[in-house]
């Protein structure tokens, strides 16, 4: 996408919208655009493209200050790291043949930056030994031990048991897709030494979530051992929202679908086609749940929400608006 290209201009939005606004505006376009919807269609591809690219920066407080004052793209050409993760595309490390994913380390401890205070604020950092994201979002425990190489399992870490993270720890943050998020699965990350660590991301991980990989940090002179803390960063996906375990999702429906009732076949986030029963005199704005039909994790199964917008006909011919008008006289609503 060409530099010169106005992402305000890409999102069909003012200079000084709001994040909601942003947000609705990205979610609206996505979804027009996105490849499920639009197979073998090169345009719909590229078009879907930079309203990705566009979002990764204005969605983003910082990058898009940043934008702002040098009127571009000031992450572009950084890789998939710096201008967030497009969900659709990329490389997966759940692929055959045990991909490797790049991922940048950080050693902990003292007063230097830590990355995730910087994306996430002091509930993420920890520079002063605090558990940091763990505290919000429970830790993970990888099994096999100290000296364990590949850290395979992950377990959550029991109440009363943290860890402080000290200056022998190493961190990461470990981006993943929307789907990679659902499915879970193996992974695998190489550290500075050239070893590679083998992780297990959970069946619905979420963005925070993070997992201690035991004996895989720093050593000191006396042969003691730090460990590896990899944090989860969950793209965000065009169409569903996450809110917990449960998620929301925005369908569009005529205005007689909305008066007579109809059936619409929507796929939920895992690709199952499911029935969505409108019924007869359906509110713009109203929310119907689907149990079951959320994010899927080892404990729990969350609930789909769909909510309701209704689109107007802008343009009716004649004999439609007399045959609507006749309608609206008999019904009293004229």
């Amino acid at each position: 996408m060409p530099q010169t290209k106005d992402y305000y201009d890409v999102l069909g939005v003012d200079r000084d919208a709001s994040e909601k606004d942003i947000k609705k505006a990205y979610r609206k376009l996505a979804q027009k655009y996105h490849p499920d919807r639009n197979p073998d269609d090169d345009e719909a591809e590229d078009r879907f493209k930079e309203v990705q690219e566009a979002y990764d920066v204005l969605g983003d407080e910082e990058k898009r200050k940043q934008y702002d004052r040098g009127g571009r793209n000031p992450f572009a050409g950084r890789g998939p790291g710096a201008g967030g993760q497009n969900p659709f595309g990329g490389q997966n490390p759940f692929g055959g043949g045990g991909g490797r994913t790049r991922v940048r380390f950080e050693q902990r401890g003292g007063r230097g930056g830590d990355p995730l205070e910087d994306l996430f604020g002091q509930a993420g950092g920890g520079g002063g030994g605090g558990g940091g994201l763990g505290d919000l979002f429970g830790q993970f425990f990888g099994g096999g031990g100290a000296q364990a190489r590949g850290g395979g399992r992950a377990r959550r870490q029991q109440r009363g048991g943290r860890r402080q993270q000290g200056a022998l720890d190493i961190e990461t943050t470990l981006p993943l897709s929307f789907e990679q998020a659902l499915e879970g699965g193996p992974t695998q990350v190489r550290l500075p030494g050239g070893e590679t660590v083998r992780l297990k991301v959970p069946k619905g991980a979420r963005s925070g979530m993070k997992i201690r990989l035991r004996g895989h940090g720093k050593t000191d002179a006396a042969g003691r051992q730090g460990d590896l803390y990899v944090t989860f960063n969950v793209a965000d996906h065009p169409r569903f929202e996450r809110r917990g375990d449960d998620l929301h999702l925005t369908e569009e429906i005529g205005v007689f679908e909305a008066v007579l009732g109809a059936e619409h076949r929507i796929e939920n986030a895992y690709g199952k086609r499911i029935r969505l029963r409108i019924p007869p005199g359906t509110q713009p704005g109203e929310q119907m749940r689907l149990r079951g039909q959320g994010v899927e994790t080892e404990e729990n199964t969350g609930d789909l929400f769909v909510h309701v917008e209704v689109d107007i006909p802008q343009d009716l011919t004649d004999r439609q608006t007399e045959r609507l008008q006749a309608a609206a006289e008999e019904t009293g609503l004229w």
